[in-house]
């Protein structure tokens, strides 16, 4: 079994050709054809740059046009890229390197084709050497926005959470607050509790450019349901070589794209899956998704997911397609509150991963998914320690571990999150009271309404009196659907202008959010550092 350093190497050496092996037999054209134009005029030099010239202009084209094929991203952003990587490597190359390769080869072999060839490959040993440095510092600089080496964040004077330090926040409602402190916290207690290799954070989760800087800059690795998320993580200088893609149905233009981007492992639960796979992806490799059993807070099991016989099938499939038969995953549901669910998981696959070990394939990956749970209404949940001593107790009585990744999302950015909105307006009906919010079910708090209001928000108002009453908190919109909580505790006397916190907000918020009625959606803000009072 290869490890995740050799995988990770594996995939990029990938990434790599794809992405040069085309803009290189262009630039060969180029560097042939434009020499061959400027050798009529006797001038060995004026042949080497002229070549050389032709090379930079027909491989840079072609790197171009693909990128702005493959990304979301303005060209400002595919420009900046280019520069990052291949600048440095550039100037050498283009003024001192490939002109003297060309020239000297030209002028050894006499013979100006073969002489351009040869100073070609010569110079493209260096340009090579230079361009993998620089592309290397360029995806830290993207990722951290700074070339200083990061340091360990120093605890807030004050809690940047706590109502008292909202109240003197001035922007408009509705805002989202991420304290970044709070999950590089959560990452590396839930990486040392599960005991597995590697997080993916599943991107879907909230996948704001700053929170995912952060991971990244952590160690944290990524997993995404489509290729825009992927091309968002690009964008920050991550290497896609990385990224799990575990959406088990994708789009086929999607898995074209990723796998060009360096993507390379890719979830299935399909035969008509493994056949996109196979046509777009050639070669990758794919685990199956496979069906658990059991309730969680906010159920996502039903849709995805096959039984064991199907997914020894879908594996041995793979191998017969000319894909890498590579592991299993399964998702115990969202917010999941039952400690064994993961272990009873992954005991179950006991007897599948024997099957396959006799039939030949030896698993490289086992996901275990998701739905970590977060803190709601004072809800403490199970201890991650304890999930994390039941996944190590069910993987050794594997008959091997494979490398074992999870997927938290909600655990990892849910209580680091608080949704500041403001109410609009109160009412009596029916001997209740009725808090209408600028932040509803569809505009950030669409969890309220996907669990019929069972996930209860820890709240709490900018009054903070002793005496308190109850309320249905309310979204803006005028869907009768759009209600946060019911018979909610906050501060007797609420009126309208008055701040509502919503806390545990930080997952599945502002990702679902739209602006359905023309309410705004919540921006997503970060704290800045606040002096303590007094």
């Amino acid at each position: 079994m290869l490890g995740a350093g050799a995988l990770g190497t594996r995939g990029k050496a990938r990434e790599w050709l794809r992405r040069y092996v085309p803009a290189e037999a262009a630039a060969i054209v180029g560097a042939v054809s434009a020499g061959l134009i400027v050798s009529g005029s006797g001038q060995p030099a004026a042949t080497a740059y002229a070549a050389a010239i032709g090379e930079s202009l027909a491989f840079y084209a072609v790197i171009l046009l693909r990128d702005r094929a493959d990304s979301h991203s303005g060209w400002w952003l595919t420009l900046r890229r280019l520069v990052l990587e291949f600048g440095p490597a550039e100037l050498l190359d283009t003024f001192a390197v490939r002109p003297l390769t060309i020239y000297l080869a030209t002028g050894v072999v006499g013979n100006v084709v073969a002489g351009v060839v040869l100073g070609k490959v010569a110079a493209d040993i260096v340009f090579y050497a230079v361009a993998i440095v620089g592309y290397e510092a360029g995806k830290a600089l993207t990722a951290t926005g700074t070339t200083a080496p990061a340091r360990e964040p120093e605890p807030p004077a004050v809690d940047p959470l706590e109502p008292a330090a909202l109240d003197r926040l001035p922007h408009p409602t509705p805002f989202l607050l991420m304290d970044l402190a709070r999950v590089e916290a959560a990452y590396r207690s839930l990486l040392a509790a599960l005991g597995v290799d590697a997080l993916h954070y599943a991107v879907k989760c909230n996948p704001d450019p700053r929170l995912l800087r952060g991971l990244a800059d952590w160690g944290c690795r990524f997993e995404v349901a489509s290729y825009a998320e992927l091309d968002l993580l690009r964008g920050l200088g991550i290497d896609s070589a990385d990224v799990l893609y575990s959406n088990p149905v994708k789009p086929a233009e999607h898995v074209r794209r990723a796998y060009a981007a360096g993507c390379w492992r890719f979830a299935a639960d399909s035969s008509a899956e493994l056949a996109k796979v196979a046509d777009h992806a050639p070669g990758a490799a794919v685990y199956v998704r496979t069906r658990t059993a059991g309730a969680s807070t906010v159920p996502s099991e039903g849709k995805f997911g096959v039984d064991h016989d199907r997914a020894y099938a879908l594996l041995l499939e793979a191998r017969e397609r000319g894909l890498r038969p590579y592991g299993l995953t399964f998702h115990v549901g969202s917010q999941m509150t039952r400690p064994s669910a993961w272990a009873d998981a992954i005991r179950d696959l006991d007897g599948l991963m024997r099957r396959l070990l006799g039939a030949g394939v030896r698993l490289e990956l086992l996901d275990i998914g998701g739905g970590f749970p977060a803190r709601y209404d004072d809800s403490a949940g199970p201890s991650t320690s304890e999930c994390g001593r039941l996944i190590g107790e069910a993987v050794a009585g594997l008959p091997y571990r494979p490398s074992l990744v999870a997927e938290p999302g909600r655990g990892l950015v849910a209580e680091a999150g608080v949704i500041v909105s403001t109410v609009i307006g109160t009412a009596e009906r029916a001997g209740a009271t009725w808090l209408h919010l600028d932040v509803g079910a569809f505009n950030g708090m669409m969890e309220a309404l996907e669990t019929r209001n069972a996930l209860r928000f820890p709240l709490s108002d900018s009054r903070r009196a002793a005496v308190q009453a109850r309320y249905h908190v309310t979204g803006p919109s005028c869907d009768s659907q759009d209600t946060i909580l019911f018979d909610a505790s906050l501060s007797a006397g609420i009126v309208a202008g008055d701040r509502i916190y919503l806390g545990t907000a930080g997952a599945y918020t502002t990702a679902y959010a739209s602006a359905f009625n023309g309410f705004d959606v919540p921006v997503t803000r970060y704290p800045e550092p606040v002096a303590p009072s007094g």
